[in-house]
Protein backbone atom coordinates (compact mmCIF):
# COMPACT_ATOMS: atom_id res chain seq x y z
CA UNK A 1 0.00 0.00 0.00
CA UNK A 2 0.99 3.74 -0.60
CA UNK A 3 0.39 5.96 2.16
CA UNK A 4 0.72 9.85 1.18
CA UNK A 5 2.33 11.37 4.26
CA UNK A 6 1.77 15.67 3.53
CA UNK A 7 1.76 18.46 5.75
CA UNK A 8 5.27 18.95 7.86
CA UNK A 9 8.28 16.91 6.41
CA UNK A 10 10.44 14.17 8.31
CA UNK A 11 7.51 11.32 9.71
CA UNK A 12 8.06 9.24 6.62
CA UNK A 13 12.06 8.68 7.36
CA UNK A 14 11.06 7.30 10.99
CA UNK A 15 8.50 4.89 9.60
CA UNK A 16 10.34 3.52 6.93
CA UNK A 17 13.89 2.82 4.64
CA UNK A 18 14.74 5.40 1.72
CA UNK A 19 13.76 4.21 -1.46
CA UNK A 20 13.67 6.11 -4.75
CA UNK A 21 14.15 9.78 -4.32
CA UNK A 22 12.89 12.62 -7.29
CA UNK A 23 10.97 15.00 -6.46
CA UNK A 24 8.96 12.80 -4.71
CA UNK A 25 10.82 10.91 -1.83
CA UNK A 26 9.83 6.81 -1.11
CA UNK A 27 10.67 5.21 1.81
CA UNK A 28 9.59 1.45 2.33
CA UNK A 29 8.67 -0.85 4.94
CA UNK A 30 7.27 -3.92 6.32
CA UNK A 31 4.78 -4.43 9.47
CA UNK A 32 3.45 -7.67 10.99
CA UNK A 33 3.13 -8.74 7.46
CA UNK A 34 2.53 -6.03 5.15
CA UNK A 35 4.75 -3.77 2.96
CA UNK A 36 4.05 0.15 3.32
CA UNK A 37 5.68 2.70 0.92
CA UNK A 38 5.49 6.29 2.54
CA UNK A 39 5.24 9.05 0.27
CA UNK A 40 6.94 12.62 0.73
CA UNK A 41 6.41 15.30 -2.07
CA UNK A 42 10.14 16.80 -1.45
CA UNK A 43 9.79 19.94 -3.78
CA UNK A 44 6.66 20.97 -1.93
CA UNK A 45 5.36 23.77 -1.11
CA UNK A 46 7.99 25.27 -3.98
CA UNK A 47 6.08 23.18 -6.62
CA UNK A 48 2.73 22.53 -6.25
CA UNK A 49 1.83 19.78 -8.26
CA UNK A 50 3.67 17.15 -6.29
CA UNK A 51 1.44 17.75 -3.61
CA UNK A 52 -1.20 16.36 -5.47
CA UNK A 53 0.85 13.73 -7.65
CA UNK A 54 1.73 12.40 -4.09
CA UNK A 55 -1.68 12.06 -2.93
CA UNK A 56 -2.88 10.94 -6.45
CA UNK A 57 0.36 7.90 -6.03
CA UNK A 58 -1.58 6.60 -2.73
CA UNK A 59 -4.53 4.82 -1.33
CA UNK A 60 -4.37 6.33 2.10
CA UNK A 61 -3.19 9.59 3.09
CA UNK A 62 -1.21 11.17 6.46
CA UNK A 63 -1.79 14.69 7.28
CA UNK A 64 1.02 15.60 9.08
CA UNK A 65 1.06 18.21 11.14
CA UNK A 66 3.74 19.93 13.62
CA UNK A 67 4.36 23.38 15.51
CA UNK A 68 6.28 24.58 12.80
CA UNK A 69 4.34 23.90 9.26
CA UNK A 70 4.28 26.63 7.10
CA UNK A 71 0.81 28.06 6.51
CA UNK A 72 0.90 27.74 3.40
CA UNK A 73 1.07 23.75 3.54
CA UNK A 74 -1.24 23.34 6.20
CA UNK A 75 -3.93 24.94 4.12
CA UNK A 76 -3.26 23.53 0.52
CA UNK A 77 -3.06 19.80 2.07
CA UNK A 78 -6.38 20.44 3.98
CA UNK A 79 -7.82 21.59 0.50
CA UNK A 80 -5.88 18.74 -1.46
CA UNK A 81 -7.24 15.97 0.80
CA UNK A 82 -11.18 17.80 0.90
CA UNK A 83 -11.65 17.94 -3.05
CA UNK A 84 -10.14 14.43 -3.80
CA UNK A 85 -12.11 12.76 -0.85
CA UNK A 86 -8.93 10.66 0.26
CA UNK A 87 -9.14 8.21 3.58
CA UNK A 88 -6.53 9.16 5.72
CA UNK A 89 -5.54 9.94 9.70
CA UNK A 90 -3.88 13.52 11.16
CA UNK A 91 -0.93 12.97 13.01
CA UNK A 92 -0.27 15.57 15.60
CA UNK A 93 3.78 16.78 17.35
CA UNK A 94 3.17 19.55 19.57
CA UNK A 95 0.12 20.97 18.37
CA UNK A 96 -3.58 21.73 19.97
CA UNK A 97 -5.74 19.35 18.75
CA UNK A 98 -8.75 21.82 19.46
CA UNK A 99 -7.23 24.60 16.51
CA UNK A 100 -7.09 22.01 14.01
CA UNK A 101 -10.23 20.64 14.75
CA UNK A 102 -12.20 24.11 14.65
CA UNK A 103 -9.97 24.38 10.87
CA UNK A 104 -11.23 20.78 9.51
CA UNK A 105 -14.61 20.96 11.00
CA UNK A 106 -16.28 21.71 7.18
CA UNK A 107 -14.30 19.55 5.04
CA UNK A 108 -14.19 15.26 4.97
CA UNK A 109 -11.08 15.34 7.28
CA UNK A 110 -13.41 16.09 10.10
CA UNK A 111 -14.17 12.12 9.61
CA UNK A 112 -10.19 11.92 10.37
CA UNK A 113 -8.84 9.90 13.18
CA UNK A 114 -6.31 12.19 15.08
CA UNK A 115 -3.14 10.32 16.47
CA UNK A 116 -0.33 11.47 18.67
CA UNK A 117 2.36 8.40 18.90
CA UNK A 118 4.27 6.93 15.88
CA UNK A 119 3.76 3.61 17.01
CA UNK A 120 -0.07 3.98 16.79
CA UNK A 121 0.53 5.06 13.28
CA UNK A 122 2.24 1.55 12.17
CA UNK A 123 -0.38 -0.22 14.21
CA UNK A 124 -3.27 1.38 12.66
CA UNK A 125 -1.92 0.95 9.04
CA UNK A 126 -1.49 -2.57 9.99
CA UNK A 127 -5.21 -3.17 10.88
CA UNK A 128 -6.19 -0.62 7.56
CA UNK A 129 -7.96 -2.92 4.71
CA UNK A 130 -8.41 -0.95 1.39
CA UNK A 131 -10.46 -2.49 -1.39
CA UNK A 132 -8.79 -3.93 -3.97
CA UNK A 133 -10.09 -3.29 -7.32
CA UNK A 134 -10.63 -6.27 -9.28
CA UNK A 135 -10.66 -4.69 -13.00
CA UNK A 136 -8.83 -4.09 -16.24
CA UNK A 137 -5.29 -4.36 -15.43
CA UNK A 138 -3.66 -1.17 -14.97
CA UNK A 139 -0.37 0.15 -13.68
CA UNK A 140 0.09 4.35 -13.01
CA UNK A 141 3.81 5.20 -13.57
CA UNK A 142 5.64 7.25 -11.40
CA UNK A 143 9.55 6.81 -12.35
CA UNK A 144 11.09 5.36 -15.50
CA UNK A 145 14.78 5.34 -16.27
CA UNK A 146 17.34 2.85 -18.48
CA UNK A 147 19.20 0.39 -16.43
CA UNK A 148 22.38 -1.39 -18.36
CA UNK A 149 21.90 -5.32 -19.33
CA UNK A 150 18.26 -4.34 -18.14
CA UNK A 151 16.90 -2.31 -20.64
CA UNK A 152 14.06 0.12 -19.91
CA UNK A 153 12.63 0.17 -16.45
CA UNK A 154 9.49 2.00 -15.47
CA UNK A 155 8.53 2.11 -11.45
CA UNK A 156 4.44 2.28 -10.10
CA UNK A 157 1.76 0.65 -8.52
CA UNK A 158 -0.86 -1.62 -10.13
CA UNK A 159 -3.99 0.31 -9.27
CA UNK A 160 -6.20 -2.64 -10.55
CA UNK A 161 -6.71 -5.67 -11.55
CA UNK A 162 -3.18 -7.76 -11.91
CA UNK A 163 -0.48 -8.31 -14.26
CA UNK A 164 1.68 -10.82 -14.91
CA UNK A 165 5.19 -11.87 -16.39
CA UNK A 166 4.88 -12.04 -20.64
CA UNK A 167 2.12 -9.71 -20.45
CA UNK A 168 1.15 -7.64 -23.78
CA UNK A 169 -0.65 -4.44 -23.12
CA UNK A 170 -0.30 -1.28 -23.84
CA UNK A 171 1.10 2.06 -22.67
CA UNK A 172 -1.06 5.01 -22.83
CA UNK A 173 -1.47 7.91 -24.09
CA UNK A 174 0.74 6.60 -26.85
CA UNK A 175 -1.14 3.66 -27.14
CA UNK A 176 1.95 1.62 -28.11
CA UNK A 177 1.87 -2.17 -27.29
CA UNK A 178 4.32 -2.87 -24.58
CA UNK A 179 5.37 -6.26 -23.43
CA UNK A 180 6.38 -6.68 -19.37
CA UNK A 181 9.58 -8.58 -19.12
CA UNK A 182 10.07 -9.03 -15.55
CA UNK A 183 8.49 -7.97 -12.40
CA UNK A 184 9.89 -7.35 -9.28
CA UNK A 185 8.05 -6.32 -5.92
CA UNK A 186 10.25 -5.20 -2.92
CA UNK A 187 13.58 -6.20 -4.90
CA UNK A 188 12.49 -9.58 -5.77
CA UNK A 189 11.31 -11.29 -8.57
CA UNK A 190 7.80 -12.49 -9.38
CA UNK A 191 5.17 -13.53 -12.19
CA UNK A 192 2.62 -11.94 -11.34
CA UNK A 193 1.65 -8.40 -8.90
CA UNK A 194 -1.49 -7.60 -8.03
CA UNK A 195 -3.81 -4.67 -7.23
CA UNK A 196 -1.75 -2.28 -4.54
CA UNK A 197 1.65 -4.07 -5.18
CA UNK A 198 4.02 -1.43 -6.02
CA UNK A 199 6.33 -2.96 -9.01
CA UNK A 200 9.60 -2.65 -11.17
CA UNK A 201 9.13 -3.50 -14.49
CA UNK A 202 11.33 -3.82 -17.20
CA UNK A 203 9.46 -3.22 -20.61
CA UNK A 204 9.93 -4.29 -24.58
CA UNK A 205 8.71 -2.34 -26.99
CA UNK A 206 8.56 1.11 -25.84
CA UNK A 207 10.82 4.54 -25.28
CA UNK A 208 11.17 5.82 -22.07
CA UNK A 209 9.51 8.98 -23.45
CA UNK A 210 6.03 6.67 -23.55
CA UNK A 211 6.38 5.90 -19.88
CA UNK A 212 6.50 9.34 -18.25
CA UNK A 213 5.23 10.03 -14.99
CA UNK A 214 1.50 9.96 -14.75
CA UNK A 215 1.26 7.35 -17.90
CA UNK A 216 -0.62 4.25 -18.00
CA UNK A 217 -0.22 0.14 -19.16
CA UNK A 218 -3.15 -1.42 -19.35
CA UNK A 219 -6.11 -1.73 -22.11
CA UNK A 220 -9.10 -0.12 -23.61
CA UNK A 221 -8.23 3.64 -21.85
CA UNK A 222 -8.58 6.71 -23.42
CA UNK A 223 -6.07 9.10 -24.72
CA UNK A 224 -6.95 12.64 -25.72
CA UNK A 225 -5.92 16.50 -25.80
CA UNK A 226 -9.71 17.60 -25.00
CA UNK A 227 -12.49 16.72 -22.96
CA UNK A 228 -15.97 17.94 -23.76
CA UNK A 229 -18.96 17.96 -21.40
CA UNK A 230 -17.19 19.15 -18.26
CA UNK A 231 -18.25 20.44 -14.99
CA UNK A 232 -16.21 22.59 -12.69
CA UNK A 233 -16.01 23.48 -9.07
CA UNK A 234 -14.18 25.90 -7.69
CA UNK A 235 -12.15 25.77 -4.04
CA UNK A 236 -14.51 27.85 -1.80
CA UNK A 237 -11.21 29.84 -1.34
CA UNK A 238 -10.72 30.51 -4.80
CA UNK A 239 -12.23 34.19 -5.33
CA UNK A 240 -11.12 34.92 -8.76
CA UNK A 241 -12.42 34.13 -12.44
CA UNK A 242 -11.47 31.22 -13.59
CA UNK A 243 -8.85 32.06 -16.39
CA UNK A 244 -8.24 30.65 -19.19
CA UNK A 245 -5.01 29.58 -18.96
CA UNK A 246 -4.64 27.15 -16.54
CA UNK A 247 -2.26 23.81 -15.21
CA UNK A 248 -4.09 20.64 -14.26
CA UNK A 249 -3.08 17.84 -12.81
CA UNK A 250 -4.75 14.22 -14.39
CA UNK A 251 -3.95 11.28 -12.18
CA UNK A 252 0.03 11.97 -12.03
CA UNK A 253 0.25 14.06 -15.41
CA UNK A 254 1.15 17.64 -14.66
CA UNK A 255 -0.29 19.71 -18.14
CA UNK A 256 -0.87 23.20 -19.31
CA UNK A 257 -4.40 23.67 -20.75
CA UNK A 258 -7.16 25.87 -21.73
CA UNK A 259 -11.04 26.06 -20.22
CA UNK A 260 -13.52 27.42 -22.47
CA UNK A 261 -16.94 27.11 -21.12
CA UNK A 262 -17.55 23.26 -20.93
CA UNK A 263 -14.60 22.01 -21.88
CA UNK A 264 -10.65 21.85 -21.53
CA UNK A 265 -8.29 21.74 -23.72
CA UNK A 266 -4.71 20.09 -22.99
CA UNK A 267 -1.75 21.19 -24.63
CA UNK A 268 -0.83 17.43 -25.17
CA UNK A 269 -2.28 14.32 -25.14
CA UNK A 270 -3.07 12.59 -21.84
CA UNK A 271 -4.51 9.11 -21.02
CA UNK A 272 -8.22 10.25 -18.95
CA UNK A 273 -9.66 7.23 -16.19
CA UNK A 274 -12.57 9.35 -15.20
CA UNK A 275 -10.81 10.67 -12.26
CA UNK A 276 -11.02 14.18 -11.23
CA UNK A 277 -9.05 16.64 -13.20
CA UNK A 278 -7.73 19.21 -10.49
CA UNK A 279 -7.28 22.89 -11.77
CA UNK A 280 -4.37 25.02 -10.63
CA UNK A 281 -3.29 28.56 -10.76
CA UNK A 282 0.40 28.15 -9.78
CA UNK A 283 0.85 31.86 -10.08
CA UNK A 284 -0.97 33.12 -8.00
CA UNK A 285 -1.28 33.14 -4.34
CA UNK A 286 -4.49 30.73 -4.29
CA UNK A 287 -2.62 28.13 -6.01
CA UNK A 288 -5.57 25.16 -6.13
CA UNK A 289 -8.19 26.42 -8.44
CA UNK A 290 -10.57 23.29 -7.86
CA UNK A 291 -11.41 20.66 -10.22
CA UNK A 292 -13.26 19.39 -13.39
CA UNK A 293 -15.23 16.23 -13.41
CA UNK A 294 -16.78 14.85 -16.78
CA UNK A 295 -20.33 14.77 -17.28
Amino acid sequence: MNIAIIGSKGLAKELGKSGTKSDLALYNTSFQGKYFTFIEPQTYPEKIQTLFQTLNMSQFAILYITKDIEKIALGESIIALDILEKQGIIFLDGVDEAEILNLIKETNLKNYRIIKDVREVMQFLANLNIETIKEKPKVLIDHSFIVKSVGLVALGTVISGEIKKYDKLYVYPSKKEVLIKSIQIHDKDFDKAECFDRVGLALKGVELEDVERGNIIGENLISTKKLDGVSITKNKFYKDEIPSNVMCIVGLQYVNAKINENSIDFSKEIVFDNEKVIILTPDKKMRILGYAVKN
